[in-house]
């Protein structure tokens, strides 16, 4: 993980930010005068740098550019600041400014997660304004964001066609063919609000075009004559927004102790595919699995070392199968697969490569040597649709563990 450079005269202002960041999961190096910051910025890499304004025998900002010559995002930490002097400091293509107070300690962590998180995520600008559009997209890209351009709707929408992991959009109204309100539409069927932030910027005064834009589902509207802190502080929390619903997301669709998907979002991925069939061609595999003898683990070692095994399997699984498919957990031991596009002549040899992976691994414990092995039954017939498919590949795997377990039942139709 890159590291958090922090550049402050006072060893207690460093300590303490330091000390706050590590808490974050930051790991933080302390320079207390330009020389030693140049010094460390030489030997290290950092994602962001969080400096003073002031520094003996050095001119006011010079901190900041040492950062930004070196490519390293800027936060301004001070006691104080006029109006004369942040217009100075925004000149200088900072990413944020915090006050040295102890009630903004939240705010440092906030902008740091903030400029981390950045790194991995795709925006884009559309404005048919060349001036406008690049001014926007060099503040963002300041802030560590991935900025693609588009001069207008169309281009926009084809733009993000071939980019879909785009995670927000800010797009101006009026625009020659395809305007802003059309293009949110069109890309609000393609994309919900919890996925997709659209924020749209017109220097249009009418009170009515914000609900307009609202309604048609944008997730905010900026005043194009808004200041450059009031552009990102919307799209941070937009941005925040998303991650803290993919969250939500996750926790909800993942097994809380492996790790994997869960039973719930097997379903919501599986459901699709059936009922695309006819249009994909594609042949689905169900493949059901059982942890052989694992009641006897939980018996012998306790319920934790029976976990450390579910979680040791659940790896395994969706690192075997998470290519050609999905792996989930339905409960307990026992597992499910659905493959797609599968090779008939392939596929019983394949599903049986991971049941050799299984066998062959130990698990040490205490100077115990655990193994175990699992039962396999898989199902191909798509004609009985998705339930009746899993309950046909149930019954294969009951079929490999009555007729001696650690096997593969595979039925090809």
């Amino acid at each position: 993980m890159d590291k958090v450079l922090i550049i402050d005269a006072s060893r207690v202002t460093a300590h303490f930010i330091k000390m706050t960041l590590e808490y974050a999961g930051f790991e933080c190096d302390i320079a207390q005068s330009l020389e030693y910051a140049a010094d460390m910025i030489a030997q290290n890499e950092y994602f962001v740098g969080l400096c003073s304004l002031v520094y003996e025998g050095h001119e006011s900002g010079d901190g900041i550019d040492l950062l930004v010559t070196n490519g390293i995002p800027a936060i301004v930490v001070t006691a104080s600041l006029d109006d004369n002097q942040l217009k100075e400091i925004l000149k200088k293509n900072i990413v944020d400014y915090v006050l040295k107070k102890t009630e903004h300690s939240e705010y440092i962590v906030r902008i740091v997660k903030r400029v981390y998180s950045n790194r991995k995520i795709k925006v884009m600008v559309v404005d048919d304004s060349v001036t406008v559009r690049h001014w926007i997209a060099a503040v963002l890209r300041r802030q560590g964001l991935t900025v693609l351009e588009a001069g207008g709707g169309e281009e926009a929408y084809e733009i993000f066609t071939e980019n879909q992991d785009v995670k927000l959009i800010l797009t101006d109204y009026s625009m020659p063919g395809m305007d802003g309100r059309e293009l949110t539409a069109k890309l609000r069927r393609c994309r919900q609000m919890d996925e997709l932030s659209i924020i749209v910027l017109s220097s249009d005064e009418n009170s009515r075009t914000a609900p307009l834009f609202l309604k048609t589902g944008a997730n905010d509207f900026i005043h194009k004559s808004a200041s450059v802190e009031e552009i990102l502080c919307r799209v941070n929390s937009n941005l925040e927004m998303l991650e803290l619903l993919e969250e939500s997301r996750m926790r909800a669709n993942k097994d809380y102790l492996t790790g994997i998907w869960n039973r719930r979002y097997f379903f919501e991925y599986a459901e699709p595919l059936f009922l695309d069939l006819e249009e994909s061609g594609k042949k689905l595999a169900i493949v059901m699995l059982d942890i052989d003898h694992f009641k006897n683990v939980n018996d012998t070692y306790g319920h934790d070392v029976g976990d450390l095994v579910l979680k040791g399997f659940s790896a395994r699984l969706a690192d075997y199968f998470d290519s050609v498919g999905l792996s989930a957990r339905f409960g307990g031991e026992e597992f499910t697969v659905i493959i797609e596009d599968v090779d008939p002549e392939e596929l019983e040899t394949f599903v049986n490569g991971f049941r050799e992976i299984i066998e062959s691994y130990s698990l040490a414990h205490r100077g115990d040597t655990i193994t175990y092995t699992v039962s396999i039954g898989v199902s191909t017939d798509v004609s009985l649709g998705l339930d009746a498919m899993i309950n046909r590949a149930d019954a294969l795997l009951y079929e490999a563990k009555t007729s001696g377990r650690n096997k593969v039942v595979c039925e090809i139709v």
